[in-house]
């Protein structure tokens, strides 16, 4: 099997774990508020990347300059990226934050290829983002449309800049990540973005919640900081090292959709006929990017963008 096509896998279980962290989530926002759930998830997940890099990585060295530059990674991917997406979620509806965090690997893809100059654009690239945006847009819409106003609008561009750091953690994560193991690179990253969030935790009940945790809602904790932080992030960033920063953002698409499922079979949440055809969609698009043209032509690729138009 080759590494491509284990990075494929392994990110189709990124997006089957953030998919269904929606529900464990919902479990531990039983004893915690959002905030402090994240807190504790962050540092039981940081627990756990400190003890595999001393187990596993004893010996590794990162320079020193390089460590600002994760420490920036945790900024953006953890600490200004949970903390913008909790706020955001206070003031808008849930359909429209569902909307504007699927715009992300759209900035992923123009930051990657405009800004950074790491990939290219291509034709079936752009297409297959929009048909899998669609796709999301219809899972959550209903084919009702999105609710903007007055009211939303604060909430609706905190989540609009939500998506747009999380293509920054994507995109300046791909340089380091070919000059380190990306393990390491996100446990650090993670280690100092917790670090970053911690000051939050003392806020009034944090204690408190902590002792009236139940056991189930422990469970849900280490679950998300396990799998939906641990495995999640690191193979994220694997998937940036080995196809890309844009061709790896398109299986964010599929996590609302894997979230859509659990909640329809276990939760017994309303679908219909346009959660089915936007589900295909989804899929369908993250296909077309990922088969042979790609979402992006790697450098040196027959099929960038602006070739394209030359041989038309």
């Amino acid at each position: 099997m080759s590494e491509t096509l284990r990075v494929y896998i392994g990110l189709f279980g990124v997006a089957f774990f953030w998919g269904t962290s929606w529900a464990a989530s919902k479990i531990g926002l039983q004893d915690f508020s959002p905030l402090h759930f994240t807190i504790v998830r962050f540092t039981v997940a940081s627990l756990i990347f400190y003890f595999m890099l001393k187990l596993f990585y004893k010996d590794y060295v990162i320079e020193k300059r390089d460590k600002r530059r994760i420490w920036l990674l945790g900024l953006l991917g953890v600490s200004i990226y949970f903390l913008l997406q909790h706020t955001g979620l206070d003031m808008t509806t849930t359909v429209n934050s569902s909307i504007l965090i699927a715009t992300s690997p759209i900035f992923t893809m123009f930051l990657s290829s405009k800004l950074f100059r790491q990939e290219q654009l291509t034709y079936g690239g752009i297409f297959g983002a929009l048909l899998a945006f669609f796709g999301v847009y219809l899972v959550f819409t209903g084919g009702e449309g999105i609710s903007l106003g007055q009211k939303t609008l604060i909430g609706d561009l905190l989540m609009l800049l939500n998506s747009v750091v999380w293509a920054l953690f994507s995109v300046l994560g791909k340089d380091v990540v070919d000059r380190y193991d990306p393990f390491v690179v996100m446990a650090y990253a993670y280690l100092y973005g917790t670090i970053t969030m911690l000051p939050f935790a003392f806020t009034p009940g944090f204690v408190s919640s902590i002792r009236a945790a139940s056991i189930t809602t422990w469970a849900a904790v280490i679950y998300l900081a396990l799998f939906c932080s641990v495995y999640c992030y690191y193979m994220w960033y694997k998937g940036i090292r080995v196809l890309g920063a844009s061709q790896t953002a398109m299986f964010n698409y599929i996590n609302p959709v894997i979230a859509v499922i659990i909640g329809v079979i276990f939760l017994k949440e309303a679908w219909n006929a346009y959660t089915l055809i936007g589900g295909i969609l989804v899929f369908l698009g993250v296909y077309i990017s990922s088969a042979g043209k790609g979402i992006f032509a790697r450098k040196g690729s027959k099929l960038p963008l602006s070739e394209s138009k030359s041989q038309m």
